[in-house]
């Protein structure tokens, strides 16, 4: 038996889901503890989908062992920083390291944001049962710049939700080999994800993609451009810079003649939130 006490971050979270987060149990044996009247709260038995609240109590009975989530985070590894309040905080990430961990213990920008809210004694992973400090926006490993890392469940839900509705405007600089025949330009094309490749392909189904592009500088073949990114796919601006013919320079897979990391940055956040908890964000801006 387990039993959990139901905290702020927890309020608002399905039964089932946050049984998901917050123990070892397999999904499968979740629904059948639910099924069978094995999930109650507050001694009352409850159904999946019931909407959990704050200060209730939810007691699991499942035969056998059942562990509570844990989580270790390397105290060590902190991010750079450059923009915070009791909400999020946003991240410098640096080229070459992860946004997210590919397995447990290796070193990310997810895991540094965790790290750096243990140590300003605003995250214990011991106390939370299903909630993690995490991030809302993510980039490519060999990409720079801004991250918004949200510190409670309920800025994750509403920036999230920014993040969907284009609420936040996402800006990069890059330099390209070869220069577009357009000084400025939107590029709108479809785009599909070639997983064994690790690659996306413009222009052959998947799904709607677009960014607008503003040429800045030219020298020596190569252009300085400003890239505002209108949707979120991976690897979307190297792959529509690519298929006009300027590929981000140091960009090997996407066909720059030189490898060593792509020549990309996300250098600004603009914050367009008018209501919700984050409204005190509306017409911010984030530079680096």
């Amino acid at each position: 038996m387990l039993r959990f006490e139901i905290t702020k971050n927890d309020s608002g979270l399905r039964v089932e889901r946050f049984l998901l987060k917050a123990t070892s149990a397999p999904a499968s044996l979740i629904y059948k503890a639910l099924r069978k009247k094995d999930v109650k709260i507050n001694g009352r038995w409850v159904k999946e989908g019931y909407v959990l609240s704050e200060g209730e109590e939810l007691t699991v009975y499942i035969s056998g062992e059942l562990a509570a989530r844990s989580e270790t985070v390397d105290p060590g590894l902190m991010p750079d920083v450059v923009y915070e309040d009791e909400n999020i905080a946003v991240m410098n990430k640096t080229p070459g390291l992860k946004s997210q961990p590919d397995r447990a213990g290796e070193d990310a920008l997810s895991s540094r944001f965790k790290a750096y809210m243990m140590s300003r004694g605003e995250y214990d992973p011991a106390a939370e049962k299903a909630f993690a400090p995490a991030l809302c926006n993510r980039l490519d490993r060999n990409t720079g710049g801004l991250v918004i890392g949200a510190k409670n469940a309920a800025a994750l839900r509403e920036m999230n939700r920014a993040v969907k509705e284009r609420r936040v405007r996402k800006f990069y600089r890059c330099v390209t080999e070869g220069v577009p025949e357009e000084s400025s330009a939107t590029l709108t094309s479809t785009i599909r994800k070639d997983e064994k490749a690790n690659k996306s392909v413009v222009g052959q189904g998947g799904k709607t993609v677009s960014l607008t592009y503003r040429v800045t500088d030219v020298q020596d073949g190569r252009a300085r451009l400003e890239v505002e990114l209108h949707t979120g796919r991976s690897h979307q601006i190297r792959a529509q810079l690519a298929a006009i013919g300027c590929p981000i320079a140091g960009d090997a897979k996407y066909g720059a003649s030189t490898g060593g990391g792509q020549q990309l940055t996300a250098f600004r956040l603009e914050f367009h939130i008018t209501d919700g908890i984050l409204a005190y964000l509306n017409g911010k801006v984030i530079e680096i």
